[in-house]
C-alpha cells in the first residue's frame, strides 16, 4: 500500500527484498519531524543489501506507490552468494551503484542551485526508469508530490513548484499532474549538467529498450 512501511528505522531485518513493481523511497528524519528522502527504488532494485552486513536498519523504507515485493531470507542470499560468485559480484555492483547515486545526491543538494537540482532529479529518474521500461517516448509518471521532490532535493514544495514552472516555461518539460514529458531532453540535460556516467550503465544487465544517454 502506498505510504506504508517496508522497513522501519531501528528494525532488525532478516530479509533482502527485490522490488518487482512500483516505487519505494528511503527516508530519515532529523528528530524534530523534518524528513529527508535519501534514496529511490525502482522495479528490479534490491532493497536492504546492507542487512547482509549490519544488524539494525538506520532509515525507513516506505512505499511510494502500490508495490509488489519479493522478500528473500538473508540466509538464502548468503548461501547463494557463497556458492555462486557471479551472484555475489552482481550484488556488489548493485550496492556500489547505489553508493554512487547517493554521492550524486549529496552533490545535488550541496552544490547545485534549485533549478539544476530539480532538472538533475528529473533526468536521473528518467534514465533509471528507462533501464526497465521499453518505451518512454511519451514521458513517464513521476509518482511524487512536489513536497516529496523537495524532500529529495532539499527544497520547499513552493520552490519545487517554481522550478517546475520555470522548466516548463523554458520549453524543456511538460507536466500534466504527475506525468512528465521531455519537450527538450538535450536542453534539460544541459541545464542540469547531467551525465549518466555515475549510474554505470555498462555495469548492469540491460533490459529491452535500454539506452545510454
Amino acid at each position: 500500500m502506498a505510504s506504508g512501511y517496508l522497513v522501519r528505522q531501528g528494525d532488525r531485518c532478516d530479509t533482502v527484498s527485490v522490488l518487482l513493481d512500483g516505487y519505494c523511497y528511503g527516508q530519515k528524519d532529523d528528530g524534530e519531524g523534518n524528513c529527508q528522502i535519501v534514496s529511490l527504488a525502482i522495479p528490479n532494485d534490491v532493497i536492504g543489501l546492507e542487512h547482509l552486513y549490519l544488524q539494525t536498519t538506520d532509515h525507513n523504507v516506505r512505499a511510494l506507490t502500490t508495490v509488489d515485493v519479493a522478500m528473500i531470507p538473508l540466509s538464502a542470499v548468503q548461501q547463494l552468494s557463497a556458492s555462486r560468485p557471479a551472484v555475489a559480484h552482481a550484488l556488489g555492483i548493485h550496492h556500489a551503484i547505489n553508493h554512487a547515486i547517493a554521492r550524486e545526491w549529496i552533490v545535488n543538494i550541496g552544490a547545485r542551485d534549485g533549478l539544476r537540482r530539480v532538472a538533475h532529479f528529473l533526468c536521473e529518474f528518467a534514465v533509471r526508469c528507462d533501464a526497465w521500461r521499453s518505451d518512454t517516448a511519451a514521458g513517464y509518471e513521476l509518482p511524487m508530490s512536489q513536497e516529496q521532490i523537495g524532500q529529495a532535493t532539499g527544497l520547499t514544495a513552493v520552490h519545487v513548484n517554481r522550478m517546475l514552472k520555470t522548466l516548463h516555461a523554458a520549453g524543456l518539460i511538460e507536466r500534466s499532474w504527475r506525468n512528465v514529458v521531455f519537450s527538450n531532453w538535450e536542453g534539460l540535460r544541459d541545464v542540469a549538467c547531467f551525465s549518466s556516467d555515475y549510474l554505470h550503465p555498462g555495469r548492469q544487465v540491460p533490459a529491452p529498450g535500454y539506452r545510454t544517454v
